[in-house]
């Protein structure tokens, strides 16, 4: 077998944009901007893909393969990778299965907080039952961890806070995948309580055409977002009145530009919104308790607004920024890897 060389191997599953993907991105790039030898490797290719497109952009290594465990040996075996870090059920799945007869170490991060159902539900069980042959396990919210069956480490989310700037946007939005874990029909009786204001839907998914059947004149769908970049700028609260939750990047992103969160208590979102300083918690499910706290943000004189506003911002530069996290994961693989 030839020597290992120095590059880490990023194996994700996806058709889509979504939290994991936003992940992916925000890690890749630290890892590219510290200098280390990164491929992002998609392991079935589903066609064009917008996280490609931006990893590219950036001058990141990609590749993308068959779906095929055979494949992903093959390709393992020629490669050599330093590290393998796997993300999603699937990549987590043949990717430490792969590792352990290759001999790579291998780093799982498990994101997902909700319980699954069906096909998905199978996936998760498997994925959580096969942990064990990761060298080390992340988790990103204190529950996830506890549904591991092995030592885990719970490491926040991070994103990029260099060049962004604080949103000046008016929007009231949602930002996610339309789903039941999400909340969106949450979101759409809100909207229904507040006919003066209008709302903002970015996203897709399963409940998208169920939702738009029933939702108000005030709510706008924009549909699935490749270039978030863009879209930040517009909203001035973010609303996540979400079932289930890990720590969510949308969550983070929104921050780091100064949107406050208004957000169900649920994953590691304690860790990150402060009620009344830089955005709110409410009981998840409660409608009552929803539309108060987004009365008080309408209430809000602009300079209070502004308050929270700056206070969303420095929390993520002050715990959640990857300036902070790349050099801990960086050491992290150094201790895998020997």
């Amino acid at each position: 077998m030839r020597q290992k060389n120095k590059c880490i191997w990023i194996l994700l599953d996806s058709r889509k944009p979504g939290g994991i993907e936003s992940h992916v991105l925000q890690l890749a790039k630290g890892l590219h901007n510290h200098n280390k030898d990164v491929t992002v490797v998609f392991l079935t290719h589903y066609g064009d893909h917008p996280l490609r497109a931006d990893l590219q952009q950036l001058g990141i290594n990609t590749t993308c393969l068959d779906g095929r465990i055979t494949t992903l040996w093959k390709e393992i075996r020629k490669a050599q990778p330093l590290i393998l870090h796997t993300h999603g059920y699937k990549a987590g799945i043949l990717g430490r299965i792969v590792a352990m007869f290759c001999k790579i170490p291998v780093a799982s991060t498990y994101h997902a907080g909700e319980t699954s159902s069906g096909k998905i539900n199978m996936y998760d069980w498997l994925d959580r039952k096969t942990a064990c042959l990761a060298s080390s396990v992340f988790a990103v919210s204190p529950q996830i961890a506890q549904r591991l069956p092995v030592n885990t480490k719970v490491v926040d989310n991070f994103v990029d806070c260099n060049h962004l700037t604080i949103s000046n946007g008016q929007q009231i939005a949602f930002v996610g995948r339309l789903s039941s874990e999400k909340g969106p029909d949450y979101f759409l009786r809100l909207a229904h309580r507040f006919p003066e204001c209008h709302f903002h839907v970015y996203g897709d998914g399963p409940l998208a055409k169920k939702l738009k059947t029933s939702a108000p004149k005030n709510l706008r769908f924009h549909g699935q977002q490749h270039d978030m970049a863009s879209v930040w700028s517009r909203i001035g609260l973010l609303v996540m009145p979400s079932r289930h939750e890990g720590l969510p990047m949308a969550a983070l992103e929104a921050m780091a530009q100064g949107i406050p969160v208004l957000a169900s208590r649920v994953g590691a979102l304690d860790q990150l919104v402060d009620t009344n300083g830089n955005g709110w918690l409410i009981t998840p499910g409660n409608d009552d308790e929803l539309a108060d706290r987004l009365q008080l943000w309408i209430n809000m004189s602009e300079q209070q607004k502004h308050r929270f506003k700056q206070a969303a911002r420095q929390t993520v530069l002050q715990r959640f920024s990857a300036d902070i996290a790349i050099p801990q994961l960086i050491s992290s693989y150094g201790q895998i890897a020997s």
